[in-house]
């Protein structure tokens, strides 16, 4: 007990590991947002490279984003049903003042060859919103275009490229719904590293005074940092259902909040995802509904035109120039949808029918709304916490002892063996983190053929530099 102080401070060096390194397990779900490390090896959609790492969220925006979707929106939203909650006079009365603008390029493409006059009379016309004739004309068109989205909306909005369109372009926003949704959870990973690694710094303090082993201070921090990530992820999402043990009932603290959860997932997601202005951007600029959009807007202003001039003028659909105008109206219209925004947002009622499903979720269903970040890559961060824990055990017995010794083991004859076995499992490891959908056989198989390919074609050019070789003497 002559060193009695570097033993003391054992359990409060354990806790500040567990801390530190639940700390820094939480960091690196969600940051950086971009890759930073050393070019030399990397996949793409994966957090770690050969040296480097991007937060695992900000790596995996795509394939969170589109399971999100799958597993959560899809059933809780559907674009059938919300945009029914428009009423199409509302909006035509919002966008009457625009109207003549939006029909333009119908004008200026049909009337193209037509006299001057002509065209600039038409122009005037369907600009003119004081004009009692023109006021009714427009509204009815934009009243029945409002009625032909509402009808055809399946085809002309894909709701999940909205959502992964968005998290894409910023990829800090899927972190940042995940870090609002789930901060008392994020919180609890942080702080439960002090006291787990505390309790396990006790138990590492009496190894230590019955087994004197300067490395037993770098194994103790490497199982404390090992057990505080884990066992914090383990409470956060376990149980899903209640478990009830006499009067104490266990269920994970995530579940535990699903009124709080759903309240401030329904509340992001109508305010920064699902909004009116990138509704409408998605619709009119997606590659897989704007087709969708020129045929809808051609028909309409077809049918409208013929109905206005009582059946003198009859638009063929498949006109080039009718096509080629109804796709300059869709380049433009967005920029004349400003006004309606505001209300589309509110009729919509986005954020109140999210957030009302969610609360009637069952517990497995709603389990699925935060773990999948978590599950992702979740032996990478345990192990991250165990090396990091470790390194902290490491400096800890310099500190004590004033000197560093690696542990080592002994195993007779079979020491090779043991240790040959341990650098295969250790590579596989390796392999996994760099790349965890690719198993090690497939791997070596990959790198073997190519190296029997390199020695074939290295033969090949050696007998075509002989045969040559005389030739050229």
């Amino acid at each position: 007990m002559s060193n009695w102080k570097a033993y003391s401070i054992i359990p409060f060096v354990a806790g500040f590991v567990g801390w530190f390194t639940n700390y820094l397990a939480v960091q690196m779900i969600f940051f950086p947002i971009k890759w930073r490390g050393v070019p030399f090896y990397r996949v793409e959609g994966e957090p770690l490279g050969f040296f480097g790492w991007q937060g695992i969220v900000p790596a995996k925006t795509l394939k969170m984003s589109e399971a999100m979707v799958n597993t959560t929106i899809n059933d809780l939203l559907t674009m059938e049903e919300i945009i029914q909650r428009l009423d199409p006079d509302t909006v035509a009365d919002i966008l009457l003042p625009s109207s003549g603008k939006i029909v333009q390029p119908f004008i200026d493409e049909l009337l193209a060859d037509k006299p001057t006059t002509l065209r600039s009379f038409a122009s005037s016309y369907a600009t003119d919103a004081d004009g009692w004739v023109q006021q009714k004309l427009a509204h009815k068109f934009l009243r029945d275009l409002t009625k032909d989205v509402q009808n055809n909306i399946g085809s002309i909005c894909n709701l999940r490229n909205c959502v992964v369109e968005m998290m894409m372009s910023d990829r800090s926003l899927l972190g940042k719904l995940f870090q609002i949704s789930g901060k008392d959870e994020l919180q609890f990973l942080t702080d439960s590293g002090l006291w787990f690694g505390f309790l396990l710094g006790m138990i590492q303090l009496v190894v230590a005074l019955y087994w004197d082993n300067p490395w037993t201070l770098s194994m103790g921090g490497l199982v404390v940092g090992l057990a505080t990530n884990w066992l914090a992820l383990k409470w956060i999402f376990e149980p899903v259902s209640p478990l009830k043990i006499g009067p104490i009932v266990l269920q994970g603290l995530f579940l535990r909040r699903q009124n709080e959860v759903s309240a401030d997932f329904a509340k992001f997601f109508a305010s920064r995802v699902l909004t009116s202005r990138q509704l409408w951007s998605s619709m009119l600029t997606d590659a897989t509904t704007l087709p969708e959009w020129e045929k809808l807007l051609a028909n309409r202003f077809a049918i409208f035109t013929k109905d206005a001039t009582f059946g003198a003028v009859d638009l063929q659909l498949k006109s080039r120039k009718l096509q080629a105008a109804s796709a300059k109206t869709c380049a433009t219209l967005f920029n004349y949808l400003s006004d309606l925004h505001g209300y589309v947002d509110e009729a919509l009622e986005i954020e109140q029918t999210l957030r009302a499903r969610m609360m009637a979720m069952t517990s497995a269903q709603f389990e699925r709304v935060l773990h999948p970040i978590f599950e992702e890559d979740e032996l990478t961060l345990i192990l991250a916490g165990g090396g990091l824990g470790f390194l902290a055990g490491l400096i800890q017995q310099l500190v004590s002892t004033g000197s560093i010794i690696l542990p080592r083991f002994s195993f007779g004859d079979q020491t090779k063996l043991i240790s040959t076995l341990g650098s295969i499992i250790g590579l596989y490891a390796v392999s996994l983190a760099l790349k965890p959908r690719k198993s090690l056989v497939l791997f070596m198989k990959r790198l073997i053929d190519r190296t029997r390919s390199l020695k074939k074609n290295t033969k090949r050019l050696g007998r075509y530099l002989r045969g040559q070789k005389p030739s050229s003497i």
